[in-house]
């Protein structure tokens, strides 16, 4: 079973995210980014986004898995409550992603980010499993 955990850094704030399996792991690093945005809250599935990117290798991938995560949240008012990762290869990424349109009465914005960055990215396999560090800009 996966985890992730929160780490402070100056101006940002990093992710550093576990999982049996690169799928598992992309889905935690999904939850803690919505976690840095939303705090825990309650989050309806009544809508689907279906994502695929390709890359030239998991770093690169994780950072656009989260960039565009951010970008419905940003462009379309969609708020994430479920992420289905069916396929994490090595240059290739797909899932669906399940929430409901923002609603400012409902939904808390604890933190606005303002981008997902390469410092001191790492996504590599552990011996039980894998492990990704991340920092984005706030």
């Amino acid at each position: 079973m996966g985890t992730f955990r929160l780490l402070e850094h100056t101006a940002d704030m990093g992710i550093e995210a576990f999982g049996e399996t690169p799928e598992e792991l992309f889905r935690q690093a999904a939850l803690g980014l919505r976690e840095i945005i939303f705090g825990p809250s309650e989050i309806a599935s009544v809508e689907e986004k279906q994502i695929q990117i390709e890359g030239c290798d998991r770093e690169e991938l994780l950072v656009g898995w989260l960039s565009e995560i951010i970008y419905y949240m940003e462009t379309r008012g969609f708020v994430p409550s479920t992420f289905d990762v069916s396929e994490a290869g090595p240059d290739r990424l797909s899932a669906w992603l399940s929430g409901e349109p923002f609603d400012r009465r409902r939904h808390h914005i604890d933190r606005e980010v303002k981008a997902i960055t390469y410092h001191q990215i790492v996504v590599e396999e552990v011996h039980d499993g894998w492990r990704a560090r991340l920092y984005v800009d706030l």
